[in-house]
């Protein structure tokens, strides 16, 4: 697999913005397509044929959300936010639609080219490793197949506990909350986010994509086995 995406869709009705984007992710290999809408996007029947996304929220007719829900039901492609819409329940949307990350507006191109690179190592093909990853009896360290240590809180801790009973399966947003004692909300929010901060930190410190992904429509689930720890209990 490439190290970086090299067929992107870039929607957003800010011709400006994407025109400058699109020239610099061109002069780094990239080969961009450009809709104003998520309609022409549609109507343009070539969802299929890219490999990333990045998408505002705030498009005409049907927005940002939706259309991530929709290209999530048909695609299994990396999909960036970039968007000025501010507040939790964009950032909890667009996550729970299938989104991979969030970044705000006023954005460096940069800044977004290495965000693209960080969702797209989660798709890359396995690195052959010595290891599984390994998690402490107590639940507070997570250990990557490369020996880099994670430090967890208790509520990370039965996060990952909560995920690796149901071995591999999907796991409800609400039963996780419920598992991990985090408050629950209609929209999973709070859980949302610490899931969202657990895979950043293990991202950061284990030097290597989380070992779980999202279900969209569901929950979560590991992606890879973790070993070790206490099979009975969690950290906390």
């Amino acid at each position: 697999m490439a190290e970086f995406p090299t067929n992107i869709c870039i929607v957003d009705d800010d011709q400006d913005f994407v025109g400058f984007l699109a020239d610099y992710l061109k002069l780094r290999d990239c080969k961009c397509s450009i809709y104003g809408s998520a309609e022409s996007l549609l109507q343009s029947g070539g969802v299929d044929q890219y490999d990333f996304f990045i998408l505002d929220l705030g498009l005409p007719g049907i927005d940002g959300v939706d259309l991530t829900t929709l290209i999530r039901a048909r695609s299994t492609a990396g999909i960036l936010i970039v968007s000025g819409r501010l507040g939790p329940d964009a950032f909890n949307s667009a996550l729970a639609a299938g989104a991979d990350m969030f970044v705000n507006k006023p954005v460096r191109f940069d800044q977004v080219y290495h965000a693209i690179q960080s969702i797209w190592r989660r798709f890359a093909e396995p690195r052959a490793r010595a290891s599984n990853w390994m998690i402490s009896f107590d639940h507070s360290k997570l250990i990557s197949p490369l020996g880099n240590q994670v430090s967890l809180t208790p509520v990370e801790g039965r996060l990952i506990q909560c995920l690796r009973k149901a071995a591999g399966n999907p796991v409800s947003r609400a039963e996780l909350a419920d598992a991990a004692g985090i408050a629950a909300s209609q929209d999973h929010r709070n859980l949302d986010a610490a899931v969202f901060r657990l895979r950043r930190k293990i991202e950061r410190d284990a030097r290597c994509p989380s070992p779980f992904r999202t279900v969209h429509g569901i929950g979560y689930q590991l992606s890879e086995e973790i070993e070790g720890g206490n099979a009975g209990s969690a950290a906390g």
